[in-house]
């Protein structure tokens, strides 16, 4: 499903809702219908807008965009295919509009000088990160509108699926690998939720487009769930994934680089330890069991390397450490997806 509404692409929305008491229409991740069968977390974490894209071509010299912030502190990141062209700040319970003018200095350069990277600069790209937001218009000044052809965006959708280390942000280690790709990333990570359930996997398997998906999975769980219970959802997600898009890699990923990995000898039976040691055998016998369905497993620490990538709570990178999980991430999915670029090329020619 790609969502498109007003002539304009909307990147990694699962719908655009009314929701009670707040104006406009809000760009969730997740639509309701499965958000409401999430825990209580995830269902929040399925209203913030990271990774979503409103993305169109117009040669307007200059447009209007109206967008609300339920929340404080959210950020516009502007792009004209893969050119920055501006950054802007939403204050929470805000309504703003937002004006645009086309790059003056694209006329300077020959079109070919110009086609660089895996987005047309043609086309308009809307990044949106941070709290809860509503769409509530957009104006060309009467200028023709449309959503991008697919031969002006990349030809690979990647779901990315985890923790809060892949919610993360803009500029977080899916978006970094994804730019090095040259691919489209999903971002359906779910800050301190990500949980598993059936529903969800269920949604992404028969109502989400893509080619290819990563599965950072039991950090969130592994204070919460038995080893049996995560196995048996970690297990549900894999084959309802592999029977909903038969042909597409699946890659599972052990814990990223964190504090329990070097907890002291005496420490190592505390549950946290046991639970993500005996989590992360489970995703490697998974990926063994299904490897030839095309089920593959990355480890974690084959992602983050540097210990010191990590910011002062042990668990989550920072900004330095995403860096390094994109470019290393990026390096280990290319050989798996290396033949999903063959066959888009030869479905083309």
């Amino acid at each position: 499903m790609i969502l498109q509404q007003n002539n304009i692409e909307f990147h990694n929305v699962g719908a655009l809702e009314a929701l009670d008491g707040i104006s406009g229409l809000s760009l969730v991740r997740i639509p309701q219908g499965v958000r409401e069968t999430l825990n209580y977390r995830a269902r929040l974490r399925a209203l913030s807008p990271t990774g979503v894209e409103l993305r169109f071509v117009t040669e307007a010299p200059q447009f209007r965009l109206s967008l609300a912030a339920h929340e404080g502190g959210n950020r516009l990141h502007v792009f004209r295919g893969g050119y920055g062209h501006s950054e802007h700040g939403m204050g929470g319970g805000t309504t703003r509009v937002f004006d645009f003018a086309a790059p003056e200095t694209f006329s300077t350069v020959t079109s070919e000088g110009l086609k660089s990277g895996v987005f047309s600069p043609d086309v308009w790209r809307i990044q949106i990160s941070g709290g809860p937001t509503s769409f509530w218009g957009f104006d060309s000044i009467g200028f023709p509108v449309r959503p991008p052809t697919a031969d002006e965006k990349p030809a690979l959708r990647w779901l990315a699926y985890g923790s809060s280390i892949t919610h993360a942000s803009v500029k977080g280690y899916p978006h970094r690998a994804a730019h090095r790709l040259g691919v489209d990333v999903l971002n359906k990570g779910f800050g301190g939720a990500c949980h598993c359930e059936e529903t969800l996997a269920d949604y992404f398997a028969s109502e989400e487009t893509w080619d290819f998906a990563t599965l950072e999975l039991g950090i969130n769980m592994r204070g919460t769930f038995p080893v049996e219970e995560f196995e048996r959802r970690a297990r549900y997600l894999v084959r309802r994934l592999r029977d909903g898009k038969p042909g597409a890699p699946i890659v599972l990923l052990t814990h990223f680089l964190n504090r329990t990995h070097h907890i002291p000898p005496e420490q190592h039976e505390d549950l946290i330890f046991q639970r993500q040691t005996e989590y992360d055998h489970v995703l490697r016998a998974i990926a063994s069991e299904m490897a030839n369905e095309g089920v593959h497993l990355i480890e974690g620490c084959d992602v983050l390397t540097d210990f010191c990538g990590l910011s002062c709570d042990l668990i989550h990178p920072s900004e330095a450490g995403h860096l390094q999980m994109g470019e290393n991430l990026a390096r280990l999915l290319e050989p798996i997806i290396a033949p999903l670029r063959i066959a888009k090329d030869e479905a083309s020619s």
